[in-house]
């Protein structure tokens, strides 16, 4: 759908994959599974943010990415 649009779109198997390619290429936004294999997308979130602030204390001014989470679990409890 998002080809469709315009975008253009890489895709990451699971979460270490997200991380790597993030750290060779900048991106505009990131959707994010959050129940990947190998690294899920809350860790993977979490490792990107730390990079991120690692950046901003060094003085590279890099702003956040928006990352948006996304599941299949639905249900009351998993919110």
């Amino acid at each position: 759908m998002l080809t469709h649009f315009g975008c253009r779109v890489d895709v990451a198997a699971n979460g270490r994959e997200a991380v790597d390619a993030l750290s060779r290429q900048r991106y505009d936004m990131v959707f994010m599974d959050c129940q990947m294999p190998e690294m899920d997308g809350y860790e993977a979130t979490g490792v990107i943010r730390e990079r991120e602030a690692r950046k901003r204390e060094s003085g590279d001014g890099a702003a956040r990415i928006p990352i948006v989470a996304l599941t299949g679990h639905a249900a009351d409890t998993d919110r």
